[in-house]
């Protein structure tokens, strides 16, 4: 009895260890662009990661987690005159999102088992022409918070 618990427990380790492997190079492979880039895509899988942006124009970002937790700093980026879109994907994990208290954030979430909330400057307060970062947010059994505090 007491050797199929360790052989379970062995193989539980093995299967662990590999969905690890496989989830950092996974992260590395859809990982694209860097913190001056006006563009930017950040997956993280089974683990975590941080990307802060330093963008002069940024237009659009793209970040998915899974068995993870990201944390994006958009606080030194500026955006596209047009605004900009930031889509947040995660299951099993957590996104949190920081931002300039001077920007509009516009958050549409579609949740399961999971929660999506915005802790930004009322948009009633923001002057009509305030950078608009427009966020859409899908969790499953995760969450996501976009937040102009650390």
């Amino acid at each position: 009895m007491m050797r199929k618990l360790v052989r379970a427990a062995m193989l539980l380790m093995a299967v662990q260890a590999a969905a690890a492997i496989i989830g950092q190079v996974l992260s590395r492979k859809l990982t694209r662009g860097d913190e001056s880039s006006n563009e930017f895509q950040v997956a993280a899988f089974c683990g975590g990661k941080s990307f802060e942006s330093h963008a002069a124009g940024l237009r659009s970002g793209s970040v998915i987690t899974s068995m993870g937790g990201v944390e994006i700093d958009l606080r030194e980026a500026a955006l596209d005159a047009a605004g900009a879109d930031l889509e947040l994907k995660v299951t099993m994990g957590g996104i949190q999102v920081l931002v300039p208290e001077h920007w509009a954030v516009d958050l549409s979430a579609e949740t399961m088992a999971g929660e999506c909330s915005a802790h930004v400057t009322d948009i009633d307060e923001l002057p009509a022409d305030a950078p608009r970062l427009r966020v859409f947010a899908a969790t499953r059994m995760g969450g996501v918070l976009v937040t102009t505090k650390a």
